[in-house]
């Protein structure tokens, strides 16, 4: 018998990791005790994931806490700091608790004040107004230019102050620049929130983004003015005049995709072309991202290298490592700028910025504790990360892949790789990619199906094929055109950077139409994607086997998901549209005035690609009855009547257990919400069973923090 004995009365268990167990709580806790003081050195890289923690449960809450509680809460930080400071040296449990409590308080405390930093005079109504403004972006569509704008003024009617940022869409009516003081008349409307509960809250981005309203020009824009431009605006223009000259060598989606992969400038592609990159699991490539950081300052690090070591006076005198290093930091902060300097790519230079920064100081470029600080930086200066797809998809990936790659058995599998037989090279490189893909995918899935409602089947396989395209061929000859540019000879490079492009859109078009390309999933619960995530972290922070406790919390997010039943209806506030899913699992529209936002959020969080029936009016079934005085849905032997007439009000009353309108009022004993409480919830999700309907609102996930307009 090893280890202390059993307590008496106590079963002993012999488990994975622990020396000896038994059901005694004390005796489960001295075993989770030891199991955590033998991993001291991997404290540090909690360190970020109690920092979020804290910003996550900040963001949970109904409202926006007050100023106050964030102070108090880093002053709690602070003080459980100090405490934490004077237990250093016994790095016990005692200095593990403070630490993990002041982290928690931090984070909390950081993203209160983040919140209430951010000052944006978002727009009130909706409203057609004309405006004068200056342009700070333009971004080519696939039908006009996207314009965002800042320093508005109203010049007829309208709210007396515009939101600091606007985004408008135009045709291409006239030649306008980064700098231009502009004159139009446009329709603006604040930013949309989520169409369902849960859904993707659009309006929260925009908050922080300090973007308070998006619209339309009616008719032509005129230039007021040609401001001259500064630094930023120097950029933008550079952006624009760039993406002009890559648009022109290439045209179409061609074009579009060679401008999103080196100036970030999106808004050219294709709708079916994101529907093909989505489906295909290549979306990834489309947004300038760790992956693109990479391949930039790599290929920057390898080339200067590698000149330099071929100049011997330079070789024998100066690190050319590191050299190279410096200045592939700095070729990655100015792909940075030049791509908008977007939260993403913000983060995907901090990530890569501290890699290098480990290679000029002799240290591994490719370890946990760097990703850690990596992870810290950004939270610290950018809370509201925690709660986006961007950022939970990058570290996942990366997390996951170092967690692999940095196991002894793996590391020495690849020292062991044969140099010299390029076969043997070319099958570990093949071997490698398809490795990465699968665990990079693996990671990220769950985050994907929570954020987007879709999971690519053949992505792995897609991504297989794409990557090393985009790798040695389309990112280096996208370098090379960046630096023909000045001397005009792009039109020879960017065309061969356009063919490789044309390669991986046809391996995007195969791979999103092939059988089962993609599984469609509805709005799931946070809590899975909680559960997904600390099981996750949990297996890939710690090294010792108690690391494979986390598959528990892992199977039990899985299993949430999959018994998560999506709504049954769901309602606009307006109660101008209604969705059906059907007992045989079809889609059912019906619409009194469409809303295509809102149909096409509602096919997303439903986890459906197309409506199966859009409904006329006065069209009868099993399960749904609807003509212009309102709808009747039956399941489970229960009913909801939409009722838009009065004269419809009384019968559907009496037949139904809930009773939706805008006209008059039930007697009572029936359940009534009526068109004030619908405009409150911004939209209503209803469950049918036998115990009655269940309803759940879009009002109720947001609360009432300031990017929720009050209804």
């Amino acid at each position: 018998m090893h280890g202390r004995a059993t307590a008496p009365g106590a079963v002993g268990i012999t488990g994975i990791g622990f020396r000896h167990l038994s059901v005694s709580p004390v005796s489960w806790f001295e075993a989770l005790r030891e199991q955590g003081l033998a991993e001291r050195d991997r404290w540090l890289l909690w360190a970020p994931v109690l920092l979020g923690v804290g910003m996550a449960l900040a963001f949970g809450r109904p409202a926006l806490p007050p100023l106050a509680h964030g102070l108090g809460a880093l002053g709690a930080a602070g003080v459980l700091g100090v405490v934490a400071y004077r237990l250093a040296r016994a790095a016990d449990g005692r200095l593990a608790i403070a630490a993990a409590f002041a982290l928690v308080s931090a984070g909390y405390g950081t993203a209160v004040l983040r919140t209430h930093a951010v000052v944006v005079s978002g727009l009130e109504r909706s409203g057609t107004w004309r405006l004068q403004a200056t342009v700070a972006t333009v971004e080519p569509t696939t039908d006009g230019l996207r314009l965002l704008l800042i320093d508005g003024a109203v010049v007829e009617g309208g709210p007396g102050e515009l939101p600091p940022r606007i985004r408008v869409n135009l045709g291409r009516d006239a030649e306008i620049l980064p700098g231009d003081r502009i004159a139009l008349r446009a329709r603006l409307q604040p930013p949309a929130g989520p169409a369902l509960p849960g859904g993707f809250d659009y309006a929260r981005q925009a908050f922080f983004e300090r973007l308070g309203a998006v619209g339309y020009a009616l008719g032509p824009a005129t230039v007021v003015a040609r401001a001259p431009a500064g630094a930023s605006m120097g950029i933008a223009a550079l952006r624009t005049t760039m993406t002009a000259r890559l648009t022109a060598h290439a045209p179409g989606d061609t074009g579009a995709v060679a401008a999103a992969l080196l100036t970030g400038v999106r808004a050219g592609i294709s709708d079916q072309v994101w529907r093909d990159f989505q489906r295909s699991g290549l979306a990834h490539l489309l947004a300038i991202s760790g992956l693109h950081m990479v391949l930039v300052a790599g290929t920057v690090l390898a080339v200067l290298r590698y000149a330099l070591a071929l100049i011997e006076p330079l070789a024998l005198r100066v690190p050319a490592r590191k050299v190279a290093a410096a200045v592939a930091i700095a070729v990655a902060a100015g792909y940075m700028l030049l791509a908008g300097a977007t939260v993403p790519t913000q983060r995907a230079f901090i990530m890569i910025a501290i890699a290098l920064v480990a290679v000029i100081v002799d240290r591994d470029p490719i370890s946990m504790r760097l990703l850690a600080w990596a992870a810290l930086i950004v939270l610290v200066l950018r809370p509201e990360s925690i709660l986006g797809a961007s950022f939970q998809l990058s570290f996942a990936a990366v997390t996951a892949l170092i967690a692999v790659y940095e196991a002894p058995a793996v590391r020495d599998r690849l020292r062991t790789t044969a140099a010299d037989d390029p076969l043997r090279r070319a099958a570990a490189y093949l071997i490698g990619v398809a490795a990465t893909t699968l665990i990079a995918s693996t990671a990220t899935t769950p985050f994907a199906a929570f954020h987007f409602q879709t999971v690519p089947t053949y992505g792995v396989f897609a991504n297989l094929l794409a990557v090393p395209v985009t790798a040695f061929w389309i990112m280096p000859a996208g370098l090379l055109s960046v630096l023909a540019m000045p001397a005009g000879l792009d039109a020879w490079t960017v065309p061969v950077m356009a063919a490789g492009i044309d390669v991986v859109l046809w391996i995007a078009h195969v791979a999103a139409r092939l059988p089962g390309a993609s599984l469609a999933l509805s709005v799931l619960p946070t809590a899975f994607l909680a559960l997904v995530a600390l099981g996750g972290l949990w297996l890939a922070l710690w090294q010792r086997p108690w690391r494979w406790a986390g598959l528990a919390p892992i199977a039990l997010g899985v299993l949430l998901a999959l018994a998560h039943r999506p709504p049954d209806l769901v309602i606009a506030a307006d109660l101008q549209m209604a969705a059906l899913r059907t007992a045989t699992g079809d889609l059912a529209l019906v619409e009194w005035r469409g809303d295509r936002m809102r149909r096409e959020q509602w096919l997303r969080g439903l986890g459906a690609e197309r409506f199966d029936r859009v409904l006329p009016l006065r069209r009868t079934t099993e399960e749904l009855s609807c003509d212009f005085a309102g709808c009747i849905v039956r399941r489970a032997g229960r009913a909801v009547a939409l009722v838009r007439r009065p004269d419809a009000l009384h019968e559907d009353c009496a037949r139904a257990d809930l009773v939706i309108s805008q006209v008059g009022r039930c007697p009572p004993g029936t359940a009534f919400i009526d068109g004030k409480t619908a405009r409150a919830s911004q939209g209503l999700a209803i469950r049918l069973g036998e115990g009655g309907a269940l309803v759940d609102s879009v009002a109720a996930h947001r609360g009432a923090w300031p990017w929720v307009r009050p209804q």
